[in-house]
């Protein structure tokens, strides 16, 4: 693995890390309500992806579900393991990674994950796309 790779993939791992702890926040109303662009702004313009339902949301339709969904799932705790990282040409990078949910009631959900990460106007790496596979807790 050259430098290059593995500066990109520890980029990438903590990308997700961030953004899950972000969300996580969103829905336990730590991050307040007014940070929803910064929250969004880690996704491309024309971001999508396909939840564990099998339903395709574009960004408009993630910023609306966030937007109805701050402080709606108190107790909710995410965390993400298993990351593994494939880079892309153009500073691009496929990340799959596991995600386990556990709501206030200590019921779980696990799914798999598979994101393409790309690189942003800061520097940073933004969501392009997210497949998200249910697979049982």
């Amino acid at each position: 693995m050259t430098n290059a790779t593995h500066d990109l993939s520890h980029a990438a791992f903590e990308e997700v890390r961030v953004l899950h702890v972000m969300i996580e926040d969103w829905f336990n109303a730590r991050l307040p309500a007014g940070d929803l662009e910064r929250l969004l702004a880690r996704f491309t313009y024309d971001f999508s992806m396909v939840g564990i339902g099998g339903t395709r949301l574009d960004k408009p339709a993630l910023a609306r579900f966030f937007a109805g969904a701050h402080g709606r799932r108190a107790g909710l705790h995410i965390a993400v393991a298993e990351l593994a990282a494939i880079a892309l040409p153009g500073g691009a990078c496929a990340v799959r990674y596991r995600e386990d949910q556990t709501d206030h009631a200590g019921v779980s959900t696990r799914r798999e994950a598979l994101a393409v990460l790309v690189a942003g106007g800061d520097g940073g790496l933004q969501w392009a796309a997210l497949q998200e596979t249910s697979v049982g807790g």
